[in-house]
């Protein structure tokens, strides 16, 4: 979006040069920079004013990473850091009012949800001794062409393994990812330190969310699953997630070849189409607690402070969003037309 605005001065700062692709044809020279390496880090921001902390990665590197990227932020001489936290550090939004500077929960389920808390108090602890502007921005799910908040929800629509937690009345907090970059900018031209949140302006519930997109790629809402909303049952899908999080299994998905993760994990499908949590009701629906607690959230995020600070910034709506989400779902050949090819295809 800058590229395109006319902006000559972005610095886009990568791991690898796999990830150069994707930016590749706006003509904008790349840099390489691990962020769990100081050293590589510091070089790459080299005569940077601003850095935005857009890392991704294993949950166990977050807290990592972030002193990395504000150590070689001053190191170079920035001015602003903006830091891109997440809305899962409050665990669900319980309350319509809740403080922007509210503190994170370190006791969340999610090791995500904790490392990201933890970050936040690493830069917290840094906010008032003035070597940089530090400005972390909470975002709910970032959601448009791209987006795995997209992407998956639409996947499990056409393939028929979509559910809704109770009557789907739950706030789908969104952000939608052009609002995000716009909301970027704004701190970046002005910044003042602290803690922001940042989501749509309209209020979405997950029945509304599903059906919009259901209605795009013509599914049938009434195939969609109902998953009781008292209380989140564990099933193998959880103890799964469990061993994923353990450093051992990390050290031997390292060492394993290709071939051998992909007989593993269809073994690991076979077995968990007869062990679902039982408040699916099918076995075509896979019900994590991720997507449990997100649909049985209750109250927007308020984004009042990070308006009165830096101006709204939003200019997508809920509808021009979609319509841009779903282009892209089709782009990709993802609705139900092309599921249907691809069945026929199978069974021939």
């Amino acid at each position: 979006m800058a590229i395109l605005a006319g902006r000559a001065d972005v610095v886009p700062v990568v791991r690898s040069y796999k990830s150069v692709a994707r930016n590749a044809n706006l003509g904008a020279p790349h840099r390489l920079g691990d962020a769990m390496r100081a050293e590589s880090l510091e070089r790459a921001l080299d005569g940077c004013d601003a850095v935005v902390n857009l890392t991704t990665g294993d949950p166990s590197e977050i807290v990592r990473t972030t002193k990395n990227v504000y150590a070689a932020a001053v190191a170079a001489g920035a001015r602003v850091l903006v830091h891109l936290s997440s809305a899962t550090v409050y665990g669900q939004i319980e309350r319509p009012d809740l403080p922007d500077d509210a503190p994170p929960r370190l006791d969340h389920w999610m090791p995500y949800a904790r490392q990201k808390g933890l970050a936040e108090n690493f830069l917290r602890e840094r906010m008032a001794d003035g070597r940089l502007a530090i400005v972390v921005l909470r975002p709910g799910l970032v959601w448009g062409p791209g987006s795995p908040w997209v992407l998956g929800p639409a996947n499990d629509l056409v393939r028929g393994g979509a559910y809704l937690v109770g009557d789907g009345s739950g706030i789908c907090n969104l952000m939608y990812v052009d609002d995000l970059v716009r909301s970027i900018h704004a701190v970046v031209a002005r910044p003042v330190t602290g803690f922001y949140n940042v989501a749509d302006d309209e209020t979405t519930t997950w029945r509304t969310f599903y059906g919009a997109l259901a209605a795009g790629l013509g599914v049938n809402m009434n195939a969609v699953h109902r998953v009781s909303g008292d209380r989140y049952r564990a099933g193998l899908h959880d103890r799964l997630d469990a061993v994923r999080s353990l450093r051992a299994y990390r050290w031997l998905k390292d060492r394993l070849a290709l071939e051998t993760r992909t007989a593993l994990k269809l073994r690991l499908a076979e077995l968990r189409g007869g062990d679902e949590p039982a408040m699916s009701g099918t076995r075509s629906a896979v019900v994590t607690r991720t997507f449990w607690d997100l649909q049985t959230t209750r109250c927007s995020l308020p984004t009042s402070l990070f308006r009165a600070t830096f101006g709204h910034q939003n200019r997508a709506s809920f509808a021009s969003g979609l319509a841009a989400s779903l282009a892209w779902l089709r782009f990709i050949g993802l609705d139900e037309r092309a599921f249907a090819h691809e069945l026929d295809s199978q069974a021939s």
